[in-house]
């Protein structure tokens, strides 16, 4: 009998399964991925969103491949391009590797969310036993009562704050009333004796939530909140590479820096071993002392002490930059480079200005969190309102001596159970619900204020950006002119003093301000560039000036994932 019961109880189990998956078949929500990808290029997309909803976590991550840097015909790792070096710092470097791992985390939230509202099935069996002593009372019930039940059940409550249950059990009621010794010698009391009485039912439940989540107000705003934190993430993502982008040309440039003065003190070296030559010579000819000697011998240590620090500054800062681009520390990468030296055409204040208010990735990231405390705010606003409910269950019930025949009549209906529900609930005194209210008002305004501070900013930044180019500009054309004339200064004076016309130290004097002038045309050839790079962060054409999709960069690890 039992095995009769468990075998009816799990066709009904199944049955309700099935049910249940074809109607999360015909009435599934849209459990897509937040949409992040609207911002890519729709010709990069390799696989279709309704797909990437359906797949599985892979269980092997595996590296994306790293780019190496180009060789001249020799094999020797030649100068970057700006263009290669911002591709191998978005393809190499760790931290931008690790951004595009977490970005993949970015629907978190919202996959959470959505979690909420997936079907569910159960199963239940319960067993009751109870024995009592022999008094007026047990000898009507009996003094042992068992109940075994066993309940199948599918369930699901949607975004719209409807609640559906689908139910089916099977109990079994036996008790010994009727078969006691009293009972049995009275004859009106042992016809209460009855073999065990099955009751099957299968019953239907919905609930509706009228005003907290009425027809799926909060949740809406739930899952808009989880999507906007997901976009955002993608605009601090576009901020943090902008800016690793700028820092790692700044620190190719300063490698190039640190080359130049490498090329400077050998120069420097050099004259001074020459200038120490022509002095032995004029010593030799009796016109010069031999103090004048030990002069230019100790400033060819000092020339030599100077060309090992530039070569000490020069390693430390390629090894930075290798680093920074996750090469191989020991290659001899040179930050030679083609500096611009002109003038670009491409500046426009008024164009350059409100193209980064609408396109800056901080000032995006700042709508988004406004917008995310705008549905803060109305989210709180409705959680104020007391929570409402309406619902109603209906069953259909059959008794049977058997689990097989216990539901019989229940498809007619012959036996049916109806029940109504209204619940309303209304917390006295929730300062906490008020506290929220309060403090999502407050946010909105204080991003208000945020986003006003960082449009004058950025206004106040495009002005600068621009006034630093006109500077640094202005600053390389002069310290070309002063190289210029130092040259012809020191070599006319190299000259003469071979003929004995000028003493050691205005030589040494001249030499300085060669090295001097070199350095300062070379830093400032490096500071225009610089001051251009900066001008492009600010207004965000830094990727487009360099042919690089950002979206592809942020994205390529999730779609090597997904492919």
């Amino acid at each position: 009998m039992l095995s009769i019961r468990i075998s009816t109880l799990t066709t009904l189990f199944f049955l309700i399964a099935i049910i249940g998956c074809r109607t999360t078949d015909t009435v599934e929500p849209n459990l897509t991925e937040p949409n992040l990808t609207e911002a890519t290029d729709a010709s990069t997309s390799t696989v279709d969103s309704t797909d990437l909803t359906n797949e599985t976590e892979p269980t092997v991550v595996l590296p994306d491949s790293l780019m190496t840097i180009p060789v001249d015909d020799s094999g020797k790792p030649r100068a970057l391009t700006m263009e290669e070096t911002i591709k191998l710092v978005l393809q190499n470097n760790n931290t931008v590797r690790l951004q595009q791992l977490e970005i993949l985390t970015a629907d978190t939230d919202l996959k959470k969310e959505e979690g909420k509202y997936s079907p569910k099935i159960d199963f239940k069996a319960q067993n009751y036993e109870k024995v009592d002593k022999t008094t007026p009372a047990s000898i009507l019930s009996g003094t042992r009562i068992t109940q075994n039940t066993y309940t199948a059940g599918f369930e699901w409550l949607f975004q719209t704050g409807t609640f559906f249950r689908l139910e089916g059990s099977d109990s079994r009621f036996d008790s010994n009333a009727g078969e006691g010794v009293v009972a049995m010698s009275n004859s009106l009391l042992s016809r209460l004796a009855q073999p065990p009485l099955h009751t099957g039912a299968v019953s239907v439940m919905l609930q509706q939530e009228l005003l907290k989540n009425a027809f799926g107000y909060s949740q809406k705003r739930l899952n808009e909140i989880a999507k906007h934190k997901s976009l955002l993430k993608r605009e601090q993502l576009e901020y943090q590479l902008t800016g690793l982008v700028v820092q790692t040309m700044i620190n190719y440039w300063s490698l190039s820096i640190a080359e130049q003065e490498v090329t400077t003190a050998q120069l420097l070296l050099r004259n001074t071993n020459n200038i120490r030559n022509i002095t032995a010579q004029k010593l030799n000819l009796g016109l010069a002392e031999g103090f004048e000697l030990n002069q230019w011998n100790a400033l060819v240590s000092t020339a030599e002490i100077q060309q090992q620090a530039a070569e000490l500054n020069r390693d430390t800062m390629r090894r930075d930059l290798l680093r920074t681009l996750n090469l191989d520390p020991s290659l001899k990468l040179t930050g030679a480079t083609n500096l611009i030296n002109e003038m670009p055409n491409d500046l426009d204040i008024k164009a350059d200005t409100k193209y980064a208010l609408n396109n800056r990735p901080d000032l995006k990231a700042i709508e988004k969190q406004m917008e995310i405390a705008r549905l803060s705010t109305e989210l709180t606003d409705n959680n104020l309102l007391p929570t409402m409910r309406i619902g109603g269950k209906y069953a259909s019930r059959d008794l049977g001596r058997h689990g097989e025949t216990a539901f019989n009549a229940v498809p007619n209906g012959t036996y049916p159970e109806t029940a109504l529900e209204f619940y309303m609930q209304y917390p006295l005194w929730d300062e906490g619900a008020k506290v929220d209210s309060r403090n999502a008002k407050i946010a909105l305004k204080q991003l208000t204020i945020q986003k006003d501070e960082m449009t004058r900013q950025v206004q106040d930044e495009i002005h600068q950006g621009y006034d630093q180019i006109k500077v640094s500009f202005d600053a390389l054309k002069k310290a070309q002119q002063a190289l210029n004339q130092t040259e012809a200064f020191y070599y006319g004076l190299v000259n003469g003093y071979q003929r004995g016309r000028f003493t050691a130290v205005a030589v040494k004097n001249a030499l300085d301000a060669l090295v001097q002038a070199r350095q300062a045309q070379a830093r400032a050839s490096i500071q225009y560039n610089i001051a251009l790079v900066r001008y492009d962060m600010i207004r965000n054409k830094v990727f487009d000036k360099y042919n690089i999709n950002i979206n592809d960069v942020i994205f390529r690890l999730s779609n090597q994932l997904q492919n």
